[in-house]
């Protein structure tokens, strides 16, 4: 009997079991028994029906996958159903041989088993395939995502970043520069010490007050670029990154702001030190003073905590107690010896004219900040470019500059110099600025002398050629004073010349180059005694301070020309009027020629 089965993968297959097969027959021996034309071509045509659905979707997945046409499928298909025995391949024949079989023996069997090509492992590329097209898709996504967060927080701040106390800055996450700035500033307001000590005192202090300097702007840079320098943990929430205050302290300043504020001045223990003395411009010992002092330690510690998470208040106590001098005698007269080995370098700037000007000993003392550490019982000292610069900008200008002056040369008729009457000057502006201060200072603290000529505009003077038409002729002899036009005589004047001895007046030619219509005169008589002269008319200077000028208190000197008894102290006394006569007659550049001897007495009754 033959009977068609189907497995549960979806086989199908027919048995026909012989009835008569031997019981020792191999398993290799199968017994056909000849089957009925018909039975077999339904059996076929049964299989064939499946086949070609099969067959035709399995080679439509392969067209799908290698995207081949569908021409080429819909004609295996059409082939398949022209002819049935295509659809079994290399086993066509077999088919063949068993469609055309007659009926045999009815106690053979034939059997065969005809296995359908499987769709399973097909549908199962299809899945992987879908499946890692996904992940694919889920690793773009992830990836788009990162970079997106990357991209928003690029000029925000990152998640995770902790600043301060959190009742006052509250979460940063998301917060852009401008928001930072503001939370920064509010941190610094809202930080303070409640300091009170063991007397009874208390004060309020923000950190500025503490010697705290605050970097604003490098504190906001830092949160900004907090956790910046991995990519993958810079947006995760919960890895952590705390920024605190950008500060430099300076517990030297904390110190002494408590030393002040806790410690009546007169009850402070003073330190030894060095201090400039202006008399011998040299530095000397400055004695320390055994007093009271602050122990400090508990508001430095407190100090850090609030630079570490600021803006709240902190509490804190602080104790006195009784020391001697902070710094001892050996500290301070070691930098005494180095202060003054300083004092000898010479600063020295040039016009770039010929003018030079050395900072004196006193100026560069106030350029030096002397420090008291009284923690670590040192002493130190500083060279402060900004007092440098501000003392150099105000005096260089002054020392330096110079006006321009024409110089006068005086000529006879014939055009000949006689001499200069007038020396002349450049003008110079010198070019200050701070980079001058800086190259001093950094000189001064290499313990090097220095010396620069200052960048400056220079314009040069020109020479004038003054005709000199007058000459005055002072004798001593007869006590005159004879004027000359163009060596004419015009005028003689009696005088009164300077006594003989250290105020004779000075022989030579000379010229008038300085004149007053009125002048104060002061200066010392022959004993040491000062003397004060107001209002003196006409004065014509030609020797330094000797000049020609009116001498109302010296009439009886100038009527007898006894200048052993009455003479003056260098300068030629004269009538009013005639010393208005010189001056409003001798112009400057006049020549002046001292002349004679001074008498011993009277030379007119």
């Amino acid at each position: 009997m033959a009977e068609l089965q189907q497995n549960f993968e979806g086989d199908e297959s027919l048995n026909i079991t012989p009835s008569n097969m031997p019981d020792d027959a191999s398993d290799d021996t199968v017994a056909f028994m000849q089957v009925p034309q018909s039975h077999v071509e339904d059996q076929i045509a049964d299989n064939s029906v499946n086949y070609e659905g099969t067959l035709a979707d399995n080679l439509g997945e392969v067209a799908d996958e290698e995207d081949t046409s569908g021409d080429i499928v819909d004609d295996i298909v059409e082939d398949i159903a022209g002819n049935k025995k295509n659809v079994f391949g290399n086993n066509a024949a077999s088919y063949g041989m068993y469609a055309n079989a007659t009926p045999a023996d009815s106690t053979a069997t034939d059997s065969f088993r005809v296995v359908e090509p499987k769709a399973k492992k097909h549908r199962t590329n299809r899945s992987a395939l879908a499946l890692m097209y996904s992940l694919l898709i889920f690793v773009i996504l992830l990836a788009a995502a990162f970079f997106a967060l990357h991209l928003y927080f690029n000029n925000r701040v990152a998640p995770g970043v902790d600043f301060g106390d959190a009742s006052i800055t509250r979460n940063l996450t998301g917060y852009q520069e401008d928001s930072v700035i503001k939370t920064v500033q509010n941190a610094v307001d809202h930080s303070e010490l409640e300091i009170s000590d063991d007397q009874g005192n208390s004060i309020d202090a923000d950190l500025s007050q503490l010697g705290v300097k605050i970097d604003k702007n490098a504190t906001v840079k830092a949160i900004m670029n907090a956790k910046r320098d991995n990519l993958f943990t810079r947006i995760m929430p919960w890895v952590h990154q705390t920024v605190s205050l950008k500060a430099v302290r300076d517990d030297s300043a904390l110190d002494s702001y408590l030393l002040h504020k806790f410690i009546r001045e007169k009850d402070r223990a003073v330190p030894y030190s060095a201090v400039f003395d202006k008399d011998s411009e040299s530095y000397k010992v400055e004695d320390g003073i055994p007093g009271r002092t602050i122990e400090t330690m508990s508001v430095r510690e407190a100090v850090k905590k609030l630079i570490a998470y600021p803006g709240k208040t902190v509490k804190v106590s602080v104790t006195s107690r009784r020391t001697d001098a902070p710094i001892k005698l050996d500290a301070a007269q070691k930098l005494v010896n180095d202060l003054n080995k300083l004092l000898e370098k010479k600063i020295t700037f040039n016009n770039g004219d010929g003018k030079d000007f050395t900072v004196p000993k006193e100026a560069i003392a106030s350029w030096i900040n002397i420090k008291a550490d009284t923690t670590r019982r040192k002493l130190s000292y500083t060279i402060d470019a900004d007092k440098a610069d501000y003392y150099l900008s105000q005096v260089l200008p002054k020392e330096l500059n110079q006006q321009k002056i024409n110089q006068e040369d005086a000529i006879d008729k014939e055009g000949r110099f006689i001499f200069t009457t007038l020396k002349g000057s450049n003008g110079v502006e010198i070019n200050y600025s701070n980079s001058v201060a800086k190259k001093a200072v950094e000189s001064l603290r290499n313990g090097n002398d220095f010396k620069m000529a200052v960048p400056a505009k220079i314009t040069k003077f020109t020479v004038e050629k003054k005709l000199v038409e007058m000459r005055i002729v002072v004798d001593k002899t007869t006590q005159t004073a004879s004027v000359y036009k163009n060596d004419e005589l015009v005028k003689t004047f009696p005088v009164c010349t300077g006594k003989r001895g250290a105020d004779d007046s000075a022989s030579g030619t000379f010229f008038i180059y300085l004149r007053y219509a009125s002048q104060d005169m002061r200066g010392r008589n022959g004993d040491g005694s000062p003397y004060f002269s107001p209002g003196v008319r006409w004065v014509s200077y030609y020797h330094g301070g000797e000049g020609f000028h009116t001498a109302s208190w010296n009439y009886k000197g100038i009527a007898t020309g006894d200048a052993a008894n009455h003479g003056s102290h260098g300068c030629i006394n004269m009538y009013e009027q005639d010393a208005r006569w010189i001056f409003e007659n001798c112009p400057r550049g006049t020549i002046v020629q001292i002349v004679g001897t001074t008498p011993d007495g009277p030379v007119r009754e």
